[in-house]
């Protein structure tokens, strides 16, 4: 990974969010596991409402806007334009989050949860302008901008919809249900902001992980502009129409921008010089993989929906929990253990190469703790996701319990990399 010199102050900044989303994770399991019976329900239960919302913000996001401040100087190959403004939009970010999470869960709109979703809209702003005044130091614009500032418009617009949202509970601003309303805001956050975000991130930081030697980005650039172009018509369509049979033309257009991407994966795996794949990274692996199986549950919902079936809610709750349990969670918890050792490493031991002999950053988080924490986790996955769909409250009981304990051990396991104890290893 290619290093840039960073201004005092950004490990603090990337740290405190790496601890706080751990933290998020561990409150997200307690959480699932005390809505079990919510599950089987509707997803607008107000229990699922601040559960996903706290899947989405304070685990998800979270973390990707901590570990942007070190990792978008990396991909753009400048330094981060504002510290400040980064503590400044944490600081906003923070009871933003718990006031529209706890406003949810006790389900009472008003006062608490609009200033909630306006504190997070303050935040995301200055998130995007820090972002945007870092990139446009960079004087040869890459894709990689391209998707990253154009998930930071998306998640701004994420954001003023929920806000907006949120004001409808009390002051009905829009004549549509809520729901209508809903499927937008959700899919411009889920594609919109994550995925954009992480294809941006991921198609610089795959290529170094691996070490490989592909370094072509035609493939990135028609990934860009199906996935981008896809959203925008159905986020117009989905407006004024809802659902419909264009929905599948969206969607095969978007499906195409994301196998563009894909290719693009497997032409860096294909050309690595590290022949060997860590677990970090065969997890990160394994998101995809349920990435698509999500994606190709979307024909299904959209055929449900416009035969009126009630399938749809159960495809609609399982495709949900796929995309940010299935597919986010797991692609955290591997590149956690691949991108902050990193960061603590060159915190702690940069300085002493050459003089020393000093520990790889793999070596700074446990390894037994990760496999463990893998195995809790595709038990959650093959108990939670089924026992939900096929309303079996065992078997989700047994996946809230075993994501608990993954929880617990990420958590273990980011205090061990963050507070590991600076040592030299004997003089070369």
């Amino acid at each position: 990974m290619t290093a840039i010199k960073q201004k005092p102050g950004l490990y603090n900044i990337v740290v405190t969010h790496y601890v706080l989303a751990a933290c998020c994770f561990l409150i997200l399991s307690v959480m699932m596991l005390l809505s079990v019976k919510a599950f089987t329900g509707h997803y607008f239960h107000p229990h699922i409402l601040a559960v996903t919302h706290l899947a989405a913000l304070g685990w998800g996001t979270m973390i990707i806007l901590g570990a942007s401040y070190q990792l978008i100087p990396v991909v753009l190959e400048t330094n981060l334009y504002s510290i400040k403004l980064a503590w400044l939009s944490f600081v906003l970010f923070v009871p933003g989050m718990a006031g529209l999470i706890y406003s949810f869960w006790v389900f009472v709109p008003g006062i608490h949860m609009q200033c909630g979703a306006i504190l997070l809209l303050l935040s995301i702003v200055l998130f995007t302008v820090n972002v945007y005044l870092t990139g446009r130091k960079k004087q040869q614009q890459t894709i990689q901008e391209d998707f990253i500032f154009s998930a930071c418009i998306c998640l701004c617009l994420t954001v003023a919809l929920g806000v907006a949202l949120v004001f409808n509970f009390t002051l009905q601003l829009f004549p549509q249900d809520q729901l209508h309303f809903l499927r937008i805001h959700a899919h411009m956050g889920l594609v919109g902001w994550f995925l954009l975000m992480l294809i941006g991130v991921s198609s610089k930081l795959v290529p170094m992980f691996l070490v490989s030697s592909y370094q072509e980005t035609r493939l990135l650039t028609w990934s860009y502009y199906l996935i981008v172009g896809a959203l925008l018509c159905f986020l117009v369509d989905a407006y004024f129409s809802g659902l419909s049979y264009r929905t599948y033309l969206l969607l095969l257009a978007g499906g195409a921008g994301l196998s563009c991407y894909f290719i693009f994966l497997y032409k860096c795996l294909r050309s690595r010089l590290r022949k060997q794949i860590d677990l970090p990274m065969l997890i990160s692996f394994l998101s995809f993989i349920i990435l698509k199986i999500a994606v190709l549950m979307v024909p299904f919902i959209i055929y449900f929906h416009l035969k009126h079936n009630p399938a749809t809610l159960r495809f609609s709750m399982a495709y949900g929990q796929l995309m940010l349990m299935g597919w986010i969670t797991p692609l955290i918890l591997g590149q956690t253990f691949k991108t902050l050792p990193f960061i603590v490493w060159v915190r702690h031991y940069e300085h002493l190469t050459g003089k020393f002999s000093t520990p790889m950053p793999s070596d700074l988080f446990a390894g037994h703790l990760l496999k463990a924490q893998t195995i809790a986790f595709v038990i959650f996955c093959l108990t939670f996701m089924p026992g939900c769909y096929f309303m079996l409250i065992p078997l989700i009981y047994t996946g809230g319990a075993a994501l608990v304990i993954t929880a617990l051990l990420y958590l273990a396991n980011v205090g061990i990399v963050i507070f590991h104890k600076t040592r030299t290893y004997g003089q070369l």
